[in-house]
């Protein structure tokens, strides 16, 4: 608690950290900050030819829709966690020189990304725009998925951030994890897709992968990722109603309710918050020795 008092007495160099990791970023490049919104729009063109022209007939109807929005806070967490690896070790010559609490750092970082997600939603009001896609009320609840996918990103950004500055293969490791996690959590497919799989009992691993995968689905449903990305779906796409129902497995809904896995997620984006600023606490006094 006395760390966050004095991150807002030194506020000021937070806000500085993220003009200057906001400028940074697109330095030198012609379009500038306009990159924060052409990106997710290249990526989103990609995505389109490769659904729409190379693999028609793939997907719902709003499959387009699905995928951008479980595509913004898939970007928003990854991002963050990729630039905390490097937060510490770039601003090596500040901490050497100069006192200021040290979780400004990932802070920094996490405010940086959020001004890009709210500059990347723009792009998502005007694609639904374009598609006739109804906005209500229930938009409003992206608000707190964002809030608990933020508080993961934090807990994992402080704690890699705290062992990146003494390993540099830290950045490598997080950068291949993401790449699988990428494929794990429901962003190129809408969530029904992965509850209702099964696989069929075969050899000896099959047979193990079936009798767990129960399991392995509720372990997937507490992920605050996953969470993040259902309720995101549920606010925009479903009016707040659960997002695992569908015609082909309507039973979905009733064995996978989302009010109980969003309170998991809730409790463990805040575990992980806790515990990461604790390890970055710990090994922030020693990051002036590095380098």
């Amino acid at each position: 608690m006395s760390e966050l008092v004095e991150v807002l007495r030194y506020r000021e160099v937070l806000w500085n950290l993220v003009r200057r990791n906001l400028k940074v970023r697109y330095k030198n490049s012609v379009l500038g900050f306009a990159w924060s919104l052409l990106n997710p729009l290249l990526q989103i063109g990609v995505w389109w030819f490769l659904f729409k022209v190379i693999l028609p007939g793939r997907g719902e109807a709003n499959f387009m829709a699905i995928l951008v929005t479980g595509f913004l806070p898939w970007l928003f967490f990854s991002q963050t966690i990729l630039d905390s690896t490097a937060c510490v070790s770039q601003e090596m010559a500040i901490i050497k020189k100069a006192y200021f609490p040290r979780t400004v750092l990932p802070i920094s970082v996490l405010l940086s990304n959020l001004i890009h997600l709210g500059f990347a939603f723009i792009v998502l009001l005007v694609l639904f725009a374009i598609w006739r896609v109804d906005v209500n009320a229930h938009y409003l609840l992206v608000i707190p998925a964002t809030v608990l996918l933020a508080l993961f990103a934090y807990g994992l950004s402080a704690m890699l951030a705290a062992w990146s500055a003494f390993y540099a293969d830290v950045k490598f490791i997080v950068s291949n994890l993401l790449g699988v996690w990428f494929f794990l959590v429901p962003v190129l497919y809408p969530l029904y897709v992965a509850l209702g799989a099964d696989r069929p009992a075969g050899n000896w691993l099959e047979t193990l992968i079936h009798h767990a995968l129960p399991v392995i689905k509720q372990l997937y449903m507490l992920d605050p990722v996953t969470v993040a990305i259902v309720a995101y779906r549920s606010a925009l796409l479903h009016g707040g109603a659960n997002p695992v129902v569908h015609s082909e497995s309507p039973w979905l809904a009733d064995q996978y309710p989302l009010w109980p896995y969003v309170v998991g997620a809730a409790v463990i984006s805040v575990a992980v918050a806790i515990i990461g600023q604790m390890i970055y606490q710990r090994k922030a006094d020693l990051f002036a020795e590095q380098g």
